[in-house]
């Protein structure tokens, strides 16, 4: 069973995952962290981190934080405000706060009606349209996961920014 490791330990997350090897094998086949998506690693990260943030999953939002930020250039302006910006914050490109209203659309509605659709279209094929719900959708269910388990804060992971 192959799992993520920081330094060389395994994250809780993947060990408490991994107890069950059905439950490994498809949480693993589902998390859409390839190479192959059709957005780029700062567009994915993005949504990672509002979803994450949104949920409450500090756990994953500070893993995320203190792996990939640094390599899509989310400094903590940015980093800050996924946790308590609003969608439309003009340090976000235009099509970084259509991921952020999107996310933000999913998380509170459940849908993305007309209009969310329109703007996310204008900024995204087909293929990241449905990229971009299926990290929502994931990390959503990460979150649920961390809770369910109530897994502890990776000592190496970032903490969720003061308001």
């Amino acid at each position: 069973m192959k799992v993520l490791m920081r330094g060389a330990e395994p994250l809780r997350l993947f060990t408490t995952l991994a107890k069950s090897d059905r439950a490994w094998t498809k949480f693993s086949a589902g998390s859409l962290l390839d190479r192959d998506s059709p957005l780029s690693l700062r567009q994915r990260e993005i949504v990672i981190h509002r979803t994450t943030a949104r949920c409450g999953c500090e756990y994953e939002w500070g893993v995320h934080a203190a792996i990939f930020a640094a390599a899509v250039e989310l400094d903590t302006t940015q980093l800050h405000a996924t946790v308590h910006g609003p969608a439309d914050a003009a340090i976000w490109s235009p099509e970084e706060r259509v991921l952020l209203a999107t996310v933000d659309a999913l998380l509170d509605d459940r849908r993305l009606d007309g209009d969310a659709w329109a703007g996310l279209k204008a900024h995204f094929s087909d293929e990241q349209a449905f990229e971009i719900v299926q990290l929502v959708a994931f990390y959503h269910g990460v979150a649920l996961i961390c809770g369910a388990f109530d897994l502890p804060l990776e000592t190496q992971a970032a903490r969720f920014p003061a308001a």
